[in-house]
């Protein structure tokens, strides 16, 4: 009789577990209803060639034709007594012409250079000294040389897009999210070879080496904190671009004799540049302003005036 009710009761059990079972379905098929689909990933850029990626750079770098920026500098480094901390200003016309001041915290100037072309000129007043060469001759000389060639580096850095040759050999790599560009010069000793990283999204320089002829690494410079400076330009295609600059730079010296921290405060893109701009007093005849609008009248109107004061000769 105990096996019969058991067989009896056998079918209601079976229907008992499928309706359990058809209700379970039904509450994680709900469940599973309400849960929102993952985002859909953006697709990956495009791979680009070397050619191609200078040529978007160079094109991004043409839309800044002069600027302005004040900031403040940390150094340190075995040439380097202690921690110095100073002030800079610079102003910028493309392609190649550059005033960078430092003054220490109390307003004292440090020094004053101009760079025009691969040519430098620097006055510092405190030690009563004018130096003149070329761009390259800065790493041998003492003191301040080695320093102002880092700060060079890590203010310039992306500022003209990637100045390429035609003549220098491109090769391009990926790397975890990042192009790995390196520039080889053809020629030996006309220019360092350099290495560097961009973000492949946003193609912004955030990694620069500089190599010696044998591959080693001379200097280091790292650009963050990439940030809208003001106006937008139009590219080639007509297509309006914003003009983003990195607020924080950090360049060493691979032998550690220099170390730099830059902190931007200011940077403002295309502003109107006059002569006093570049060191000339305001009393001084502005004959030659209309030729300011171009690099090369910059250069014409600045030599004579400069020369004259001792600032521009030159030992050519």
């Amino acid at each position: 009789m105990q096996c019969l009710a058991k067989m009896k009761r056998t079918p209601n059990a079976v229907r008992a577990s499928a309706v359990l079972g058809l209700a379970a379905w039904f509450i994680l098929s709900a469940g599973c209803a309400r849960v929102p689909r993952p985002p859909s990933l953006p697709p990956s850029p495009p791979a680009l060639s070397a050619e191609e990626l200078v040529a978007r750079l160079q094109e991004r770098g043409a839309a800044i034709q002069t600027l302005k920026a004040q900031f403040s500098i940390e150094a340190t480094g075995k040439d380097i007594k202690g921690t110095q901390r100073m002030e800079a200003a610079m102003i910028y016309q493309r392609p190649n012409l550059v005033r960078l001041r430092t003054f220490a915290r109390i307003g004292l100037p440090i020094f004053d250079l101009i760079l025009i072309n691969d040519r430098y000129q620097i006055k510092i007043p405190m030690q009563g000294k004018f130096l003149t060469g070329r761009v390259a001759d800065l790493d041998r000389q003492e003191g301040l040389g080695p320093s102002i060639l880092l700060g060079l580096q890590a203010t310039l850095g992306n500022l003209n897009g990637t100045t390429v040759l035609p003549t220098d050999h491109l090769r391009l790599r990926e790397a975890e999210g990042l192009y790995v560009l390196e520039v080889i010069p053809s020629e030996e000793g006309v220019a360092v070879a350099r290495r560097l990283w961009f973000d492949q999204g946003t193609l912004e320089l955030v990694r620069e080496e500089l190599l010696d002829s044998s591959g080693q690494t001379l200097a280091t410079v790292l650009f963050q904190d990439y940030r809208p400076v003001g106006s937008t330009a139009a590219n080639a295609k007509g297509q309006t671009v914003a003009i983003v600059r990195p607020y924080l730079v950090r360049a060493e010296d691979a032998n550690g004799r220099a170390k730099l921290v830059l902190t931007y405060r200011e940077i403002v893109s295309n502003p109107s540049l006059s002569p006093q701009d570049w060191g000339v007093p305001e009393n001084e005849p502005l004959a030659g302003f209309p030729r300011l609008s171009s690099h090369a009248g910059v250069v014409s109107f600045l030599r004579p005036f400069l020369a004259g004061n001792r600032f521009m000769q030159t030992d050519d």
